[in-house]
């Protein structure tokens, strides 16, 4: 291992001594880095992990400017005292389950059953959406799986699938008509047999 003479002062006296160059780099470089980890965090760093730790669900809305927000102060955590990193990591937690619960939900699809049965039983109307496309409907057969109502939008009995329906709202009272009855009916029938979401017109699939 070289050394080299090294000059250094104390008071107004000179001292001369020998040294390990490669001790004297790693010293340099060990207090280089110990500065830069206790630099002090900015205002706007600061308010950003107070704003993040006190509500980090609002955060996780899956947008790219949320996940950005919360990528600048994971970029900070170096600078983070002891504490402003546990209170992160908690925080980040929250933020992490958050995610997932609302990725989650929208994976699941919701069941309008219910207001479909309801709209039947009671003959009333039913604004739906189904394949991006706001409808009104009048059930007139329904078991569960399939509804077959006239269509106001197609002005003709139309078959669909319940479980593709994507927003359903009870409307007004309507008056059923015997025609649309039996042919709802039969419709009803051969619908197990469908294997395309919405109904047939002119032999084509919609």
């Amino acid at each position: 291992m070289s050394q080299e003479d090294f000059v250094f002062q104390k008071g107004s006296s000179i001292r001369v001594g020998k040294i390990c160059l490669s001790c004297k780099s790693n010293n340099n470089h060990s207090s280089k880095t110990s500065q830069s980890n206790s630099q002090a965090l900015s205002k706007s760093d600061i308010n950003k992990l107070l704003s993040f730790s006190e509500n980090p669900e609002k955060y996780a809305t899956g947008t790219t400017r949320a996940a950005e927000k919360v990528e600048v102060l994971e970029n900070l955590k170096d600078k983070f005292s002891e504490g402003q990193l546990v209170t992160y990591t908690k925080a980040r937690q929250k933020y992490d389950e958050a995610l997932i619960k609302k990725k989650e939900s929208k994976v699941q699809k919701k069941d309008y059953s219910s207001v479909l049965s309801e709209a039947f039983n009671t003959q009333r109307s039913v604004k739906i959406r189904y394949k991006g496309m706001s409808r009104t409907i009048d059930p007139y057969s329904f078991d569960g799986t399939y509804v077959v109502a006239y269509c106001h939008y197609a002005r003709d009995i139309r078959t669909f699938r319940t479980d593709r329906i994507q927003g359903a709202e009870l409307s007004n009272a309507f008056i059923p008509d015997k025609a649309l009855l039996n042919k709802s009916q039969s419709k009803l029938t051969e619908a197990p047999s469908y294997t395309y979401t919405g109904y047939r017109r002119h032999g084509r699939r919609y």
